[in-house]
C-alpha cells in the first residue's frame, strides 16, 4: 500500500541568514523578520503542517544553510489529507507601512498600496517569487541591522578559513579598513618632534623604528592552507555512480562520484557566488539565490548561472585523496580532460 510522509511540526534551529527563501515558498508557515525567521502561530499544529507537508519539505530544501528542521508521521497515502495550494504572503505590512504615512499625503498611501499590489514581472520562476514576496511587504525586506542576532555573531567570530565563500569578502574588507585607518607618521610630525629636544628627537627615532618595522613586517592576513586530505581513495570508489559526498562542503568541496572517475566541485555557484544545494530527491544541485541548477556532473541546465560548476585539482598521496582549492578547472575552456581534474577508478 503506498504510504505518504507528513509533516507534524516544524521549527527553525539557530543560524538563520534572513535570505527570505522559506516565506517565498510557504509564506503560510515561515515569516522572516529582520533578524532572523519564525513559525507562524498558526503553523504550530499538526492539523495546519500536514496538508502543507510538500511546502514545508521544498523550503528545507532550498535554505542555504540548513536551519529548518521538522518532523514527519508515514501514513496511507488514500488518508492523507489534500495537499493545501500556495499562498501569496499578507500583505499586512503594506497596511502598516501606508498608516505610517502623514494624513496630508493620501496621494503617495495610493501610489505606495498600488505598487505593492502590481505583479512582479520575471522571466526566472526564482526571482519572480522574490519579487512578490518583497513588493507584498510594501518594498521592505530583512536585514541585518541593530544588534545582530546570536547565530550571526557566530558567523562572525569564525577564522576566515571556515567561512563558506560568500561571507570572507566582508572579513578581508572589515580588515583591510582597520589597517588603513591606523595613524600613521607623518613627515611634519617627526621634523617637529626633532626640534624640540633630544627627548623629543629619541621618541622620534621610536617611531621611525616602528615604521621601519611596519615596512619590513607588513600587515597581511594569513591564507588558509588551499590543499585538503579528505580520506582514503577506496572510500570514494566505492560510491555509487550518480553519489555526492558532501562531508566537505564547509570546505567549499563536493566529490561526486562519476563513470570512471571521482571529481572535486567547487560550491560556489557561477552565477553569484552563492552556494547551492544538493537534491537528492532531484538529482540536482539548486541554487536558493536565483534558482539556478547544475547537474549532478556540475553542468549547468537551468537558470541565470552562465557556465558550470568548477572543479578542483585533485589526486591520491599515500592512498589519501587531497584537493587542491588553489588549482581550478572549467568545463567550457576543455580543462575537465585535464588529468589533474579527476581521479581514474
Amino acid at each position: 500500500m503506498a504510504t505518504k510522509q507528513l509533516v507534524t511540526k516544524v521549527w527553525i534551529a539557530p543560524g538563520c541568514i534572513v535570505c527570505d527563501a522559506c516565506e517565498t515558498t510557504a509564506p503560510e508557515v515561515f515569516h522572516v523578520q529582520e533578524q532572523t525567521c519564525v513559525i507562524r502561530p498558526e503553523a504550530l499544529t499538526p492539523d495546519f503542517t500536514k496538508p502543507r507537508s510538500e511546502l514545508i519539505v521544498e523550503a528545507a530544501q532550498e535554505c542555504p544553510v540548513d536551519v529548518i528542521k521538522f518532523e514527519t508521521i508515514e501514513v496511507d497515502a488514500a488518508e492523507a489529507p489534500a495537499p493545501a495550494p500556495a499562498a501569496a504572503p499578507a500583505a499586512a505590512p503594506v497596511m502598516a507601512m501606508a498608516a505610517d504615512v502623514p494624513a496630508a499625503a493620501p496621494k503617495a498611501v495610493s501610489a505606495v498600496a498600488a505598487a505593492a499590489a502590481a505583479p512582479a514581472v520575471s522571466t526566472d520562476p526564482a526571482i519572480a517569487a522574490m519579487l512578490k514576496a518583497t513588493t507584498a511587504r510594501g518594498g521592505k525586506s530583512g536585514h541585518l541591522g541593530g544588534d545582530a542576532a546570536p547565530a550571526v555573531k557566530a558567523l562572525r567570530s569564525r577564522k576566515i578559513d571556515e567561512l563558506p565563500p560568500d561571507a570572507r569578502y566582508p572579513k578581508v574588507l572589515e580588515a583591510a579598513k582597520e589597517t588603513l585607518s591606523e595613524p600613521k607618521v607623518t613627515r611634519r610630525a617627526t621634523v617637529g618632534a626633532a626640534a624640540v629636544g633630544w627627548a623629543a628627537f629619541a621618541g622620534a627615532n621610536a617611531l621611525g623604528g616602528l615604521a621601519l618595522q611596519r615596512f619590513m613586517f607588513p600587515n597581511v592576513l594569513e591564507e588558509p592552507d588551499p590543499k585538503v586530505r579528505i580520506g582514503e581513495v577506496s572510500k570514494f570508489a566505492e560510491m555509487a555512480v550518480g553519489q555526492v559526498n558532501e562531508e566537505y562542503k564547509s570546505k567549499g568541496i563536493w566529490i561526486v562520484r562519476l563513470e570512471g572517475e571521482i571529481a572535486a566541485l567547487s560550491t560556489t555557484c557561477t552565477h553569484l557566488g552563492c552556494i547551492p544545494n544538493w537534491l537528492e530527491a532531484e538529482r540536482k544541485f539548486k541554487c536558493p539565490c536565483h534558482g539556478s541548477g547544475f547537474m549532478q556532473s556540475g553542468i549547468n541546465f537551468e537558470g541565470p548561472a552562465p557556465r558550470p560548476l568548477e572543479r578542483f585539482q585533485i589526486s591520491v598521496e599515500d592512498g589519501v585523496v587531497v584537493v587542491n582549492r588553489a588549482k581550478k578547472f572549467q568545463q567550457e575552456k576543455g580543462e575537465w580532460t585535464n588529468p589533474d581534474s579527476f581521479i581514474s577508478v
